[in-house]
């Protein structure tokens, strides 16, 4: 859905820290640097939800419902599910943050020099595709934060309206979570998972970006919670999966149970993983409709409407999902995650195995 908010209305976005109104100054500054968002380019989903709400009323609603996140649970239940939960807001919010502060030589470059100074590795530089670095990147975040990577190119489309990145080439990284929080689904629970792997993956990317700087890779982390990219269409694009009905990323190892973020990097570095192999997930998703039936706010249509055209990589991008009535379910819930839950393909690589077989058969 396209909306008229300007941005002096987004950067009072109760979603958004100081640094990353930083960075947002630092775009506008240096345009010709930063690569902007496209005029077709979407708004970020939770700065949709909350541009005209008060930082003063977004803050009453958030601990109302923290303290609710421990309903029926009796005193010490409740306690430690908001204890819980109170540490991974406060981990997102710490990955939010260093998403930004590790820019901070980048802006350095842009004020002393105009540019950002690239890498005096020349056999970085030259290598393409750097396969001997891939694998270790590969091996480094499976390891240290099991996270699947996918490599590709940000088609400009793809960033939120008014954001800008730096670099334009996606290492895309997906983190799974539990499937036995996850199919508890709308309780609490499941929420709780949610908001972990927000936090998460969120230390990973940042963490997997360092790694890469420290091996001559100029990058930009983007942390999966109110970011700068839509990420499902972007993990589609990398080959890690196709998009549901439900507007998620179905990939073969969780099905849409998982949560996205990419690193953005300046050069060409890895060959990229484009690959529409998945692609019969769609089939699927028109003959299935679980999660439409299932959907608390019934936010799921049938039919899929355009949402923005000629992407780069990918054609049309395009939806079932109202998320005038997904947001407010969501937000309460702190993930809801009901349409996760009663996927099929959320049970694993053999349950996407068996649909693959099933849909080919036909």
């Amino acid at each position: 859905m396209q909306t008229n908010k300007n941005s002096s209305e987004i950067k009072k976005s109760p979603m958004m820290n100081k640094e990353e109104i930083n960075y947002l100054k630092m775009c506008k500054k240096y345009p010709q640097i930063f690569i902007q968002a496209h005029r077709t380019s979407k708004q970020e989903g939770f700065e949709y939800f909350y541009s005209g709400v008060s930082n003063k009323n977004a803050k009453k609603k958030f601990l109302s419902r923290i303290w609710h996140v421990g309903d029926g649970l009796g005193v010490f239940g409740r306690l430690k599910r908001i204890w819980t939960m109170i540490g991974n807001f406060r981990k997102i919010m710490k990955g939010k943050k260093q998403c930004y502060s590790d820019l901070e030589v980048y802006y350095k470059n842009l004020e002393q020099a105009g540019k950002i100074t690239q890498n005096t590795n020349s056999n970085l530089r030259n290598t393409y595709p750097n396969k001997e670095l891939w694998k270790e990147l590969s091996e480094y975040a499976d390891k240290k934060w099991n996270v699947k990577l996918g490599f590709t190119k940000l088609p400009e489309q793809l960033i939120f309206k008014g954001k800008g990145v730096l670099f334009r080439y996606a290492l895309v990284c997906i983190q799974e979570m539990e499937k036995e929080k996850i199919d508890q689904a709308p309780k609490k629970i499941a929420g709780v998972e949610v908001m972990r792997v927000y936090a998460t993956l969120g230390f990973a990317v940042n963490d997997i970006a360092e790694w890469l700087r420290s091996r001559g890779v100029n990058c930009q982390s983007n942390h999966p919670l109110g970011g700068l990219v839509n990420t499902p269409p972007l993990a589609g694009k990398a080959g890690l999966g196709w998009i549901g009905r439900h507007g998620l990323l179905i990939t073969p190892e969780f099905g849409p149970r998982h949560r996205i973020a990419p690193i953005l990097i300046e050069n060409k570095t890895f060959e990229y993983t484009d690959s529409t192999e998945h692609r019969w997930i769609e089939q699927w998703c028109k003959n299935c409709g679980k999660c439409q039936k299932e959907c608390p706010t019934q936010a799921i249509y049938s039919e899929k409407q355009v949402s923005i055209e000629n992407v780069a990589g990918i054609s049309n991008t395009r939806t079932c999902i109202n998320r005038d009535k997904c947001f407010p379910y969501f937000n309460e819930t702190f993930g809801c995650s009901v349409c996760i839950k009663v996927c099929p393909f959320s049970k694993g690589i053999t349950s996407y195995k068996r649909l693959k077989k099933v849909v080919k058969d036909k």
